[in-house]
């Protein structure tokens, strides 16, 4: 065979290695023992409310737990609730 031939069985070879080796890892690891196909009908139904109310959830504690806003001075590091002066003898001020 020419050389020609055999750089063609030779890409024919590896695009088959290559797509073994993604049916093998779709297979393994999509519906194999880490995971399963994705949810339908009522279970993805289920899985979004629980989604949702896990959000509503995190939204309400937001609400009763605000972030402290950094100053806006890229050097100064510390959150504006602590950047209250401090008394004096305290480790920080040393």
């Amino acid at each position: 065979m020419s050389s020609f031939a055999w750089v063609i069985v030779l890409v024919l070879l590896l695009t088959l290695l290559g797509s073994g080796a993604l049916l093998f890892v779709t297979v393994k690891y999509y519906w194999g023992e880490r995971g399963r196909p994705p949810a339908r009908g009522v279970e993805r139904r289920r899985q979004k409310e629980e989604e949702l109310r896990l959000r509503a959830a995190q939204i309400e504690y937001m609400k009763a737990h605000p972030r402290e806003e950094r100053s806006p001075s890229f050097l100064d590091n510390r959150k504006r609730a602590s950047a209250a002066p401090r008394k004096e003898g305290t480790i920080q001020n040393r």
